[in-house]
């Protein structure tokens, strides 16, 4: 069985949407909602669907390749960052959900099942087996603002990490989905080799 549960990425946010009663309010939690969902079933269009016309993300303890602007790099930042180096196999579950008219401040722990080779490509600190999966545990906060139109503009997002943070799984520990993304990985890989 999967030690992480991709649906509970989304399923805070359908609770707190089926409890709020203001109409924008509404609008832009179901827009989150489906933004979430997107990521975890690698669906671009659903993600990008919710977003405003030049949105930026500003991802607190990353590098440039993590904080884009504009929609044509929001797109690229999805299939190379998130799809292409398997970070939508996560649990992100929300302990917290603020609403405001002009944000949402979403606020839990976040797991993600990474590949050792694409952790050790990052450099990050023990993790010493290319083939094995790994998971990384955080906790987050992302503040999501919105436009006039209930439109995502963006996310900016904090993380705190612990010492011990990542550590080694079985590979029955992770979800289908990360098994078909390391699959496509290796074949990647074997083609230019």
């Amino acid at each position: 069985m999967a030690i992480i549960d991709q649906t509970l990425t989304y399923k805070d946010i359908g609770a707190k949407l089926a409890a709020t009663t203001n109409p924008r309010h509404k609008l832009m939690l179901e827009r989150l909602y489906q933004h979430a969902r997107g990521e975890v079933e690698e669906d671009l269009e659903a993600v990008l669907g919710t977003l405003a016309p030049n949105p930026a993300y500003r991802v607190q303890s990353q590098g440039p390749e993590m904080n884009p602007e504009g929609l044509e790099n929001v797109r690229r930042f999805y299939i190379e960052q998130i799809f292409g180096k398997g970070r939508h196999c996560l649990e992100s579950v929300k302990d917290r959900i603020l609403v405001a008219d002009d944000a949402i401040v979403t606020e839990g722990v976040t797991r993600i099942v990474m590949w050792g080779r694409d952790m050790m490509n990052a450099g990050n600190p023990g993790v010493d087996d290319p083939d094995a999966f790994y998971l990384l545990t955080y906790n987050s906060l992302i503040v999501w603002p919105y436009d006039d139109e209930a439109r995502i503009i963006g996310e900016e997002s904090w993380a705190y990490y612990p010492k011990d943070c990542v550590r080694k799984i079985s590979p029955e520990d992770a979800p289908e989905s990360f098994h078909r993304y390391v699959a496509k990985r290796r074949e990647q890989i074997a083609a230019f080799q």
